[in-house]
């Protein structure tokens, strides 16, 4: 396999080392960024500015400027026509912008199948919950399948491309459900070491890490440099093979492949290097791309837990889904921590299972069109059990090739035009509307991009009421937090900040992340709407809507 197909394929950036000394300058690293757009009439070539919503290029000019710059994204109009036919909520006449901020949450089934299944129901599952008491119950309690259980685990299985033979599954309420399970009975007693490797506040992380600190663990977290919110290599380096050197007892790694926020993505070395040093490693996959989990890197490096989540169907307002616990089952035996029962909240300890909601066509049968051995139970389960998760269908449909050279045309473009935004103004200096914090055009970014917005004057808009505007919009952009960025200047600032508790800078972002469904015209009218700050009296009208509401809610709450 050539390295060219490897690097394509590992959108993640897996092949990459992160123990490269080679550090490159700011202006190495724009020219690099800049050299994986084709050159041609794109106005991102040619450092055009724009200064005014009313001087952006129309959607279909737009769109030929995409094309121009990014000739490959032409290879996926597969993704279009099943957005088109079977995801037509997410229609232009919908407008609603489809952006995922949530984790993964790839969709089980597609938008048409839904309305064929729901009938009257919201949702197409009904979860049945359980709390459990040892990592031997939840696992006993996983095992225990219905005949349409069996078949759904075994999808997801196939589509996180995890053998059923290596790894158990269990089904959580969410997410954060997931981790608080793992938290609750993971081995912190005989492994009392965590450390999490997050450049963003993470609620979900945030849960473990202090159902840890319950148990008497001391939580590490890995250090990020700015502004492009990468992994500080040596600190982390050096955190890992501490547990070795110091012949100290080993703990749980917490990875994820890429931020869910800033898009960095991190090598799959890292997993190799805490499997190295003994520790147990959970990967995060939350921020991973459709068929991410078919990179090479994974049939090399088996972590010994896994977490993800899955939704029903795109586009929802409130959507249901579920989350999944991956155990591997040589690893089981690092869930033997005995819940405290003074210290726990026993709705950690929840499990789920998914019952169909859906009606089959053969509600109607009778007993006599079957075998007499065949009862009408077994009959509707096996209808049940034969559905097809079209969701999961359509991503393999695609695959990793197309879905990564999609989402890499997509965020590559938006990051080059929310960078061509500047506000008018007569000095020779520039002032730019946004600024990226994260990585820019890196080929091996994530689909998620963060940014700021800075008004004509260089003050920051509040990422809050950017949220807020973006949701009377239908835009799904939202506030997140940057954190553990202890790395802002030069390398005495860097061993100043070594100390973790020094790593106070918390920064405020807006943060959009794109998905599997994502279409051009989804990023256009996110780049249309910042554009609208270029205006600063609508800043400074939202700015005094903005205060006057907090004084009204201040006003309410003394009353």
């Amino acid at each position: 396999m050539s390295l060219h197909i490897i690097q394509e394929a590992c959108f993640s950036g897996c092949c990459s080392s992160p123990f490269s000394s080679h550090s490159m300058t700011q202006k190495e690293e724009e020219e690099l960024e800049f050299s994986v757009i084709t050159q041609g009439a794109s106005f991102l070539t040619r450092d055009i500015k724009f200064t005014s919503q009313e001087s952006l290029p129309p959607l279909r000019t737009s769109f030929y400027d995409l094309i121009t710059a990014f000739p490959d994204y032409l290879q996926t109009s597969q993704a279009d026509h099943l957005r088109s036919t079977e995801y037509q909520n997410l229609s232009c006449s919908s407008r609603h912008v489809v952006l995922s901020h949530t984790g993964q949450q790839q969709p089980l089934f597609s938008y048409s199948q839904f309305r064929q299944l729901s009938g009257l129901n919201n949702s197409l599952f009904t979860l049945s919950s359980k709390q459990v008491s040892s990592g031997e119950e939840m696992l006993s309690f996983a095992r225990e399948e219905s005949c349409f259980q069996t078949r759904m685990r075994k999808r997801i299985m196939s589509f996180m491309n995890l053998e059923e033979s290596e790894y158990d599954m269990i089904l959580t309420q969410d997410r954060s459900s997931a981790f608080k399970i793992l938290a609750e009975l993971y081995s912190f007693k005989t492994n009392p070491n965590l450390l999490t490797v997050y450049n963003y506040e993470d609620e979900a992380v945030e849960e473990m890490i202090r159902i840890s600190e319950k148990k008497g663990v001391k939580p590490k977290s890995a250090e990020f440099s700015w502004p492009s919110t990468e992994i500080v290599s040596e600190k982390l380096k050096r955190t890992i093979s501490r547990s070795k050197r110091r012949r100290d007892k080993r703990g749980l790694f917490v990875f994820p492949l890429q931020s869910l926020v800033t898009g960095a993505s991190y090598s799959y070395s890292w997993m190799s290097l805490a499997q190295e040093n003994q520790w147990h490693v959970l990967l995060d996959t939350s921020a991973l791309a459709s068929k991410d989990m078919e990179t090479l890197g994974l049939s090399l490096f088996q972590p010994d837990f896994l977490i993800c989540s899955f939704t029903e169907v795109l586009g929802q307002d409130d959507p249901a889904g579920f989350g999944c616990l991956f155990v591997k089952k040589s690893s089981s035996q690092a869930l033997s921590e005995v819940p405290e029962v003074i210290i726990t909240d026993p709705a950690n300890l929840t499990v789920v299972k998914a019952e169909p909601n859906w009606i089959t066509g053969n509600d109607e049968t009778t007993l006599e069109d079957h075998e007499a051995s065949t009862s009408a139970i077994e009959i509707e389960e096996d209808d049940k059990a034969i559905i097809e998760f079209r969701g999961l269908d359509h991503a393999d449909s695609l695959g990793l090739i197309l879905i990564s050279r999609r989402l890499k045309c997509l965020t590559l473009w938006l990051v080059r035009a929310l960078t061509c935004l500047n506000h008018p103004n007569s000095h020779q200096t520039e002032t730019p509307l946004v600024k990226i914090c994260g990585p820019k055009t890196r080929l091996n970014r994530g689909s998620s991009v963060s940014f700021n917005v800075f008004d004509w004057q260089g003050e920051k808009v509040d990422p809050l009421m950017v949220e807020r505007l973006a949701e009377r919009e239908k835009i799904g952009l939202r506030c997140a937090y940057l954190q553990k960025i202890g790395s802002v200047g030069n390398k005495k600032r860097r061993d100043e900040a070594r100390d973790g508790q020094n790593m106070s800078l918390r920064v405020s972002v807006v943060s959009v992340r794109l998905g599997f469904m994502t279409n051009f015209d989804d990023v256009f009218r996110v780049w249309g709407f910042v554009s609208r700050f270029l205006d600063a009296d609508f800043v400074e009208k939202e700015k005094w809507r903005k205060k006057a509401l907090e004084k009204k809610q201040m006003t309410g709450v003394i009353v």
